[in-house]
């Protein structure tokens, strides 16, 4: 199932899974051997390319050794609802404008996991 759209609650998820992934030190190709997925379709997991099954997020929640719950913490809070995180690897070097007026907000580098606090005004 594709994920052709920036949903933010996909991409949330798509977070919660690569971090509790790098936590525990779990390289994707043995979570993916463990799903008896590739580790091509984790990265889409993890990157919120493709959408992650609600049974595959049992699984994960399981392997993971994390509750369910972690993958919707932030929406079940609101969090979601001033929090802005957007995937753009769909728009492959592709010229975008993003406009914004007097806005904050945290850029997380999805390789890295750094985040970066900017302003926009």
């Amino acid at each position: 199932m594709s994920n052709r759209t920036c949903n933010t609650k996909d991409l949330y998820i798509a977070k919660k899974l690569r971090e509790r992934r790098i936590e525990m030190g779990l390289p994707q190709k043995d979570l993916a051997a463990a799903l008896k997925v590739s580790s091509q379709q984790i990265h889409k997991y993890e990157r919120g390319i493709d959408r992650v099954p609600a049974s595959r997020l049992d699984d994960l929640s399981t392997l993971l050794s994390v509750p369910l719950t972690l993958f919707y913490e932030a929406i079940e809070d609101k969090a979601l609802s001033t929090e802005f995180m957007m995937n753009c690897a769909h728009l492959q070097a592709r010229k975008v404008s993003l406009k914004f007026f007097q806005f904050k907000a945290t850029l997380t580098d999805m390789d890295t996991q750094e985040d970066y606090e900017i302003e926009i005004s």
